[in-house]
């Protein structure tokens, strides 16, 4: 009875799995078809001979990226609910935005009154060495909004231009010299020595090549088959069909394709993502030096996890839009998007469930961190460019420290706790192992959910949040989970070694 149910829920999560790629395939043909430019959005607003920005420059010689404007703007007299911001767009496509009244204090409306306000537009270097910037106010006021421009800057990157090439060209130096001397060594002495390990197998021939390219002819059951299948390259086809897609999105969302500077921005941001979750999964694999898991295996787990990132994508587009409406829109992040990655990556951990080589709680934790790696890896690269290295070098170079080293681990956490906990249920010969999914993805999104409410504490907490999220929240959820998930690989490696 129990083996059926196991089975019925795996079919399940696949269902729910097969909807998360349908709703984010829609939300990102909506994000391209829905869009609106300058003219269509501004058409449909009031103007107001009061709103106007004033002394704006006409052109600029920026030598630096972002360009900072302090601009002027005039506005009728402010009352105690309106909202004052500024959009620049190039092309028709919105480059840079900002809240001329973030900074006030909106509780002591000290605003209300004014018929003047300075705001800060910090415009971006856009791959192209001249461009022109429509900077338009936008004044909300009671139901209506209303608009006042374009004001027109015309920017010449040629001297910033310069700065970001040879940028460009030392990180190029860097990461292929990093990829020459470590990653590829890497990958082909973890190739040799995973063809090299013998596993226990339920079938002769289980790991053969022949196994690998006809998966159907090993397993004795239909179990056995669909084990062999998901393990094989014409499952991870799938997967990387589905992988493209996601790819494909962030290429034409990134208009990688107008310029040398921009697809070399695009692939660069790929293969720095790509580096640290890599260098994590091969330490997993080698530290459990009493079994090492099957390549194939790892392969399936880490696809999954760029897989999951699609799933992922769309559930989280709807639910910020459905929170946006009610001004909720920070909770997104820890009540959202926490326990929908955690099921949709954990999902992966199902489908091998039954499998004979996932028998142990250290197996559940490194297939888990694997899947974590996958996600990251793509979640990471989505960052990167969305905060463009042609926008601002040094933030560029920020992001990736903060994501792939300081958290570069957390996925690989979150998701080697479900894992884990799937993998004690089978050392307990539970018949639904499967079903370890739900309290394992629960404690999760848990670890997740702390992780992701810095935004939270500091917008209830303002400096105290920081700290608390600072000094408390990380070192105990993040790098205390990072600690207690390799002492319990330890220990489940060295007690693996007395039995």
């Amino acid at each position: 009875m129990l083996f059926t149910i196991n089975r019925i829920f795996v079919a399940v999560l696949l269902v729910l799995v097969l909807i998360g790629i349908a709703i984010s395939l829609f939300t990102m043909v909506m994000d391209f078809t829905g869009q609106k430019n300058a003219d269509e959005k501004f058409s449909a607003m009031k103007t107001n001979a009061a709103l106007y920005l004033e002394s704006m420059p006409s052109r600029i010689r920026s030598n630096d990226s972002p360009e900072i404007l302090i601009l002027t703007v005039k506005t009728p007299a402010l009352s105690k609910s309106d909202l004052v911001y500024l959009e620049a767009y190039a092309g028709g496509k919105l480059v840079a935005e900002t809240d001329c009244l973030e900074e006030l204090d909106y509780e002591s409306s000290e605003y209300v009154g004014n018929t003047s306000v300075q705001c800060e537009l910090y415009l971006p270097y856009d791959y192209e060495p001249a461009q022109d910037y429509d900077v338009y106010a936008i004044l909300h006021s009671g139901n209506d909004d209303y608009f006042s421009g374009p004001g027109i800057i015309a920017i010449d990157w040629t001297d910033y231009e310069r700065s970001f090439w040879n940028a460009f060209t030392i990180l190029v130096l860097i990461l292929g010299v990093f990829y020459l001397l470590i990653i590829v060594p890497l990958a082909i002495i973890s190739l040799y020595k995973g063809m090299d390990i013998k596993h226990d197998v339920e079938t002769a021939g289980e790991y053969t090549l022949d196994s690998l390219l006809h998966p159907l002819r090993i397993g004795k059951t239909l179990l056995g088959k669909f084990n062999s299948f998901i393990i094989s390259p014409y499952f991870w086809g799938m997967e990387i069909l589905g992988i493209l897609v996601i790819l494909t999105y962030m290429f034409i969302s990134a208009e990688a394709w107008r310029n040398d500077a921009a697809l070399g921005s695009y692939f660069l941001s790929g293969i720095a993502a790509f580096a640290i979750p890599f260098l994590w999964c091969v330490a997993f694999w080698y530290a459990d030096f009493r079994e090492r898991e099957p390549m194939r295996v790892l392969v399936t787990f880490f696809l999954w996890g760029c897989l999951a990132a699609l799933m992922a994508i769309g559930i989280n587009n709807v639910s910020d839009v459905f929170l946006e409406m009610f001004g909720l829109g920070i909770l997104g992040a820890i009540l959202i998007a926490p326990p929908m990655e955690e099921l949709y990556k954990g999902a992966g951990l199902t489908l091998l469930s039954e499998h004979h080589e996932y028998d142990s709680v250290e197996d559940g934790l490194a297939y888990g961190f694997v899947i974590g790696m996958g996600f990251s890896f793509i979640e990471n690269w989505l960052y990167l460019l969305g905060n463009p290295f042609s926008a601002s070098i040094l933030g560029w170079l920020l992001l990736f420290v903060l994501r792939s080293l300081f958290f570069s681990a957390n996925h690989g956490i979150f998701t080697a706790i479900t894992g884990g906990v799937i993998g004690w249920f089978r050392e307990k010969k539970f018949s639904a192992p499967a079903l370890g999914l739900i309290p394992g993805v629960a404690i999760a999104a848990v670890f997740h959910a702390i992780h992701n409410s810095g935004g939270l504490l500091i917008a209830l907490l303002g400096f105290g949040g920081v700290l608390t999220y600072c000094c408390l929240l990380i070192p105990l959820f993040d790098y205390g989970g990072l600690v207690l998930l390799i002492m319990v690989f330890i220990w489940a490696v060295f007690r693996k070694r007395r039995q």
